[in-house]
């Protein structure tokens, strides 16, 4: 019996736009070269004198344990056993919890993958209307289908209870749409103002409809804006006397385990894969952009690379450090940006100057990091 409650058509697959999802076939040269690194004993030559990196500590609890018995059942490959190319594990520096690579590999290497039965679909591509294109659609579609689905919900159970269950999970980081109307205000940038107010918009709208409670539906979007992928899928229509068109319908997926990864703006070492599409037996691969050292995290660019800080924060709920892309996002300007410095109504120095003053809340200091990595961006 299958897995899924809702059967992904793996020949349809074709990434549309969350990440760069690139497509190989597990007879190309490439993935030939990778199965046979697999096979080989001892550490892989070629990266000289190994470094001995002690940046995570391995996550051993049950939540996880669990995931990955799961996972391995369904015939996922590199998480567990002899052949385990990665690990969970939290920072030793921040405690943040991701990825880490358990041995080293080469630029190319499959580092670890789950079959596509394991991918929680969260629409279906006939779904018509605004069920598709909005987040919080699928929030509640998340909760219908695995959440307080008694079927979806047993048999999901290893990956939801490895989610953040709640607002005051450690591994919770708000979006804006869970911040004060006057923090909402703050971040002044109006794409991203009109961004929060439009949510806080879809998700009441859903609620009144389907008399779902408001703080329920806003964590289920949460947890689908920030772990979801979105996926294109082919298909034909209609028309006129007959005449047949091709068509793309998005949906959603969440993919357990690797939706762990966290993300690099700027340096990523790694991105996500897709393997034989057109077969039913494809998979979600984690694929090394470049030599991964024993022991470093493992990261990859979220929104197929090219998201900018909006994006990241409406989305995921942090900002980046560094963000290239957001040079290109101010200096195409538009009704919803700030074309310069003089736009904001505190200059960059005033806002350093309250980072770091004592008192701030969480999510004054994240507005506050939002606001500085923009104003950086203009030079």
């Amino acid at each position: 019996m299958s897995i899924v409650l809702i059967r992904l058509s793996a020949a349809a697959f074709c990434l549309l736009c969350c990440h760069a999802f690139p497509i190989s076939s597990s007879q190309s040269s490439d993935e030939k070269k990778i199965l046979t690194n697999q096979k080989s004993k001892g550490s892989i030559q070629g990266f000289g004198k190994q470094e001995n990196l002690n940046l995570h500590t391995a996550d051993s609890s049950q939540s996880t344990v669990n995931l990955i018995n799961f996972l391995t059942s369904q015939n996922s490959q590199g998480i567990s056993g002899e052949k385990k190319g990665c690990e969970i594990g939290f920072s030793n520096e921040d405690g943040m919890r991701g990825v880490y690579a358990t041995k080293s590999f080469r630029q190319k290497d499959i580092i670890c993958k789950i079959p596509s039965d394991c991918a929680l679909a969260l629409s279906t591509p006939d779904l018509g209307g605004a069920d598709v294109p909005t987040l919080a659609h699928c929030g509640r579609n998340f909760l219908d289908m695995y959440t307080n689905h008694p079927v979806g919900s047993k048999t999901w159970a290893a990956y939801l209870n490895s989610l953040p269950l709640g607002v005051d999970s450690p591994h919770f980081s708000p979006t804006p749409d869970f911040f004060t109307d006057d923090e909402i205000e703050a971040l002044e940038f109006p794409r991203s103002v009109n961004q929060v107010k439009q949510r806080l918009l879809e998700i009441a709208e859903l609620c009144a409809k389907d008399d779902i409670p408001f703080d329920d539906l806003q964590f289920s979007t949460w947890l689908v804006s920030s772990r979801s992928l979105q996926i294109a899928m082919e298909g034909e229509s209609k028309g006129p006397e007959g005449a047949t068109s091709s068509t793309i319908k998005s949906i959603r997926v969440m993919l357990p385990y690797l939706d762990m990864i966290n993300h690099s703006s700027d340096n990523a070492n790694a991105e996500m894969h897709l393997i034989d599409p057109e077969k039913d037996e494809a998979w979600f691969a984690i694929r090394a952009v470049r030599p991964i050292k024993e022991g470093k995290e493992i990261t990859i660019s979220y929104g197929g690379g090219v998201e900018t800080s909006p994006m990241l924060l409406h989305n995921y709920g942090f900002v980046p450090s560094q963000n290239r892309f957001d040079k290109i996002m101010l200096k195409k300007g538009g009704d919803e940006s700030i074309e310069n410095l003089e736009g904001w109504s505190t200059l960059l120095d005033e806002d350093e100057k309250l980072l770091n003053s004592s008192g701030l809340s969480g999510n004054m200091k994240k507005i506050l990091q939002f606001r500085l990595q923009l104003k950086r961006s203009y030079s």
